[in-house]
């Protein structure tokens, strides 16, 4: 039985309970709670399975929304699903979706240029949307399907190991890069520091420029990095990291007097262009702004410090994930032995 109820914030909440399930949802107008509970209503009495509630008239999109509002996800996975659902495969019936259409979706990916290892990332995406619709909300629908496809990735002999790269930029680079951005009036971003920053942080760009002056610890140091990525965390991954070298005064220097706000208030893809133009304006090859990462993990083992120490400055949890960012060659090995000598 459905019940509409007027909330004291002016929304209307309708809730729907039958045959042992339990719906809710608020809505702006009362109409749009009436039809939502209706349909709910109907869906249920429809159940293909026993405990299982029809998803006669819910597309994948549907789906996709629904998990994104009520599941606390990372943000590669929010921009994956957004990105997917707003597409061809997001308008398909849940009803009629079946293996067909994720070997479409995989082929058009394909022709896109995509990578194995991010078509692999879009199934996983996926494959959790429908384990949740059948598992969480009972759902009559396949929740192999995406799991399914994934795997088949693996047969058709398509990699989705991500591909590791060993750049980093030369003493030579990055001292250009900061002169060409520093000798910039137009520049408004102050990529000069923030270049130096990230080549001292080991944080990616996003962090940097995500990063606030209320976590921010003068006496200790030390920073909140929010929800950083991490593959076995979806979400509120905090870490408190030690800023090392010139990023504690770079810190210090753009949190000013300030007392709350972003410590480098700028977004994150306007940075990232104006590094983009700045290598190719300078007839840099092969450069990206998250090779820096690379670059400052690298000096940390250089500097000597261990694997642990390294892993609280860049928020790797095993040497797996860390190696891949770590770019010691025989030099090394022969430094590190006549400092010994």
């Amino acid at each position: 039985m459905a019940t509409i109820s007027k909330l004291p914030s002016g929304k209307y909440r309708a809730q729907v309970r039958k045959q042992g399930i339990y719906k809710a949802r608020s809505f702006d107008r009362k109409a749009d709670a009436k039809a939502w509970a209706a349909d709910i209503e109907r869906a249920i009495g429809q159940g293909g399975q026993a405990g299982t509630i029809s998803s006669a008239g819910l597309t994948f999109g549907d789906l996709m929304g629904a998990y994104l509002e009520q599941v606390e996800t990372g943000r590669t996975t929010k921009a994956t699903l957004n990105r997917i659902k707003g597409g061809a495969l997001g308008k398909v019936k849940l009803k009629h979706l079946d293996a067909v259409h994720l070997a479409e979706f995989v082929e058009k990916r394909r022709k896109d240029g995509i990578t194995g290892a991010t078509l692999a990332g879009d199934l996983s995406a996926l494959s959790a949307v429908l384990k949740w619709g059948r598992r969480v909300k009972k759902l009559d629908i396949n929740e192999k399907l995406a799991a399914e496809a994934r795997g088949d990735l693996t047969a058709a002999r398509i990699d989705t190991r991500s591909a590791e790269r060993d750049r980093i930029p030369t003493d030579d680079e990055l001292a250009a890069l900061v002169a060409y951005f520093d000798g910039n009036p137009r520049q408004g971003i102050p990529m000069g520091d923030i270049t130096k920053f990230g080549a001292a942080s080991a944080m990616r760009l996003s962090e940097i420029c995500r990063i606030r002056i209320e976590d921010f610890d003068r006496e200790a140091r030390t920073v909140i990095i929010r929800e950083r990525k991490d593959p076995k965390r979806k979400a509120r991954n905090d870490q408190t990291v030690p800023l090392v070298g010139a990023a504690f005064d770079l810190a210090v220097k753009h949190a000013g007097d300030r007392e709350k706000g972003r410590i480098f208030p700028y977004e994150s893809r306007s940075a990232s262009a104006a590094f983009t133009r700045a290598v190719a304006k300078l007839g840099i090859a092969d450069l990206h702004f998250h090779d820096l990462r690379h670059l400052a993990v690298t000096s940390l083992f250089r500097a000597g410090l261990g694997i642990e120490l390294v892993a609280v400055v860049s928020g790797h949890r095993d040497w797996k994930h860390l190696k891949r960012y770590t770019q010691l060659g025989a030099a090394d090995v022969h430094a590190a032995l006549a400092e010994r000598a």
